[in-house]
């Protein structure tokens, strides 16, 4: 493998670039332009492999190769396993698999992962996740989006701050569906007995980052702009996203145990670009926040799964959403430490298995319904700036109170 900036291999490609898709050819022909803009513009001279995966592909697509400009070809194929029963054909992580696979094979110094359902996406992107790896010697490089006002409550009021305190790494955005990682991080990521888990299956985009951080990998984020998502495909259910992610970063945190729980505080981790400031408004595509609506559901919640919570819950957390349950809105507000106590309960109550797991797991999402209007309440009348603060001191109080966590842990 050439280290960067020197000739690569004979035969092999400078950079591969994978997109994973279930029949949509024109999130394709979109990549493809945008790939062939953004290695003109900003990676003159190299060669690039575009390897699409479909689980749809016919017999006679797949393994089709086709040039694309000068130096870039695009390679159709089929992930390497069977997809699951019911899979539409977008199957991510056996998509992936075979995407790192395909990589290796031509020899590729590096590797972009685009989500081919973000039309935001430019050609400077291929420059901001490629760049850090083929020029600066980096093993795995996460995006930074500008997000709007309440834009992805779920990965900012959830996601973030447990990873950050179980982990140490302050990272703004610590889902992988779109990356860089250079050839020795995807013989490492390739290597991994994760595969047939859940956790693949499940919480993929998850696992990558806490598996790399933990590494010998140079890990950095860059800056990208922002994210928008094609609105073709309807939102999924609360309920089921929410015991997606949940389950995701339970088993994670399970399966990790020995990599955070002597873990105290947390590490910046560095940035590519100029960090974002907080977006003007809110995200024009993304549907209003009522935060009335959401207390609606949060009070549904007790009433309809006290019994479940009153075997999740500790009693002081309990007794304190009971109490709040019977607010006004305008006297609502679920604290920073009561949130990270009941994501901590719930995380301790999946390790012991007081019940099903997706019972579990899904029946968080009224609180998380009632944390989010109560980060509503709390800061609709203040600035844009306000909300990131908000989502800061969020992180800090996770990290102060996962002693509580480690202590039944253990």
């Amino acid at each position: 493998m050439a280290p960067p900036g020197e000739p690569k291999e004979c035969g092999a490609t400078d950079l591969a670039i994978g997109v994973i898709t279930g029949g949509s050819a024109a999130a394709v022909d979109s990549v493809v332009k945008i790939v062939r803009d953004g290695m003109a513009a900003h990676f003159g001279g190299l060669t690039a492999d575009v390897i699409h995966v479909d689980g749809t592909l016919a017999d006679d697509r797949a393994g089709q190769v086709e040039e694309i400009g000068e130096g870039l070809r695009l390679v159709h194929a089929r992930p390497s396993s069977p997809l699951p029963p019911g899979d539409d054909g977008s199957g991510w992580s056996e998509g992936l698999r075979t995407v790192l696979g395909l990589a290796r094979e031509r020899g590729a110094r590096g590797l972009v992962m685009l989500n081919g359902e973000i039309i935001s996406m430019t050609p400077e992107w291929i420059r901001c996740l490629g760049e850090p790896v083929l020029s600066e010697g980096r093993g795995f490089v996460l995006p930074v989006y500008q997000r709007g006002r309440y834009e992805g409550t779920l990965t900012q009021l959830f996601v973030v701050p447990l990873l950050r305190a179980l982990f140490g790494h302050q990272l703004w955005y610590p889902i992988a569906d779109e990356f860089a990682c250079s050839g020795e991080a995807a013989d490492f990521l390739l290597a991994q007995d994760v595969w047939t888990t859940d956790i693949a299956r499940q919480g993929l985009e998850f696992w990558l980052p806490v598996a790399m951080c933990g590494q010998a990998f140079p890990v950095v984020q860059s800056v990208l702009g922002p994210r928008a998502v094609s609105s073709q495909r309807p939102p999924a259910p609360l309920g089921p996203t929410v015991g997606r992610v949940a389950g995701a970063l339970f088993a994670i945190a399970e399966r990790h145990e020995t990599a955070w729980l002597d873990v105290r505080g947390s590490e910046p981790v560095p940035v590519f670009g100029v960090p974002p400031g907080p977006a003007s408004g809110t995200n024009a595509r993304a549907a209003p926040i009522d935060p009335e609506r959401m207390l609606v559901g949060f009070r549904q919640g007790v009433r309809d799964l006290l019994p479940i919570w009153e075997r999740i819950l500790a009693p002081d957390d309990l007794g304190d959403m009971l109490a709040l349950s019977e607010y006004p809105s305008s006297e609502f507000r679920m604290g920073d430490r009561l949130w990270a106590r009941v994501v901590y309960d719930f995380l301790l109550a999946y390790r012991a298995r007081v019940m099903y797991r997706s019972h579990i797991t899904q029946s968080l999402a009224p609180l998380y319904l009632g944390r989010v209007a109560s980060l509503v309440l709390e800061t609709r009348l203040r600035p844009d700036a306000a909300v990131a603060q908000s989502m800061e001191r969020l992180a800090r109080v996770f990290e102060d109170e996962k002693p509580y966590l480690v202590d039944r842990w253990r």
